[in-house]
């Protein structure tokens, strides 16, 4: 499921970037939400959640079993890391202090299905 979603994510401009002081201006969110609910119904449910981490907005997906990764993605759709989930349930450990600094958590969607 997730290799859809990353190769579907879209990808800022770096003109724009340069632009806009290198914040990207893509609604990814809405982007991530379409390809959610387009794939099959998740258990436990799929959900977007919104955080602040290191300073920006990133979006963090979750849901099905525990062994999948839970994908933390900056506003232009790149992976940043995989925050929890996978073999151990911790993530692939780039993001290590995911859990204890992100702040402002506003969920997005859940899966209604």
């Amino acid at each position: 499921m997730w290799l859809l979603l990353l190769g579907a994510a879209t990808s800022c401009s770096s003109s724009l970037d340069e632009a806009m002081n290198g914040a990207c201006v893509t609604n990814f969110s809405a982007t991530l939400i379409e390809q959610l609910q387009r794939k099959p119904k998740q258990t436990p449910a799929a959900e977007v959640t919104q955080y602040t981490y290191q300073g920006r907005t990133v979006y963090l997906v979750t849901g099905g079993d525990a062994t999948n990764y839970s994908y933390l993605f900056d506003t232009c759709g790149n992976v940043i890391c995989a925050a929890g989930g996978g073999p151990n349930k911790s993530g692939d450990g780039r993001c290590p202090d995911f859990a204890a600094t992100a702040t402002n958590a506003t969920l997005l969607w859940r899966d209604p299905r």
